[in-house]
């Protein structure tokens, strides 16, 4: 194999691997602070249309030490909430307005933590097999 092309192939594969390594030091970082777990209300569902497809984000409110707290979830597609229900969130007790939904944020950065990391480990394991393949 030539060394260019192993390095482009790795130097691609890096380029994946990167924001799956951030992907999930934001996840990690979300659940490690945001340990408090309180009750929040739905005031709005915000949509995006992308062409393709229609995206969800609730927009939800929360109160803490008498402070009303307004923040976005991540993208929704399935079991999206209606306005006015009532949803448990955590949030970070050093800075409240820091927090996220169980089960629904943390789903989004996972599974795209996933997809970068497989999708940068495959030019580096054909590089690796060729590699070793051709000493």
């Amino acid at each position: 194999m030539e060394p260019g092309l192993a390095f482009t192939l790795c130097g691609l594969g890096i380029c994946f691997l990167i924001p799956a390594f951030i992907l999930g030091f934001v996840n990690k970082s979300k659940t490690t602070r945001c340990t408090v777990t309180t009750v929040a209300t739905v005031k709005d569902i915000l949509d995006k249309n992308s062409g393709d497809s229609l995206s969800f984000y609730p927009l939800y409110e929360y109160e803490v030490n008498n402070v009303l707290y307004t923040n976005t979830g991540a993208y929704l597609s399935h079991h999206v909430p209606q306005k006015g229900a009532k949803i448990e969130i955590r949030y970070n007790p050093d800075n409240p307005k820091k927090s996220y939904i169980p089960g629904y944020d943390t789903k989004v950065y996972k599974l795209l933590s996933i997809i970068f990391s497989v999708i940068g480990m495959i030019p580096i394991l054909v590089c690796a097999i060729i590699f070793f393949a051709i000493n």
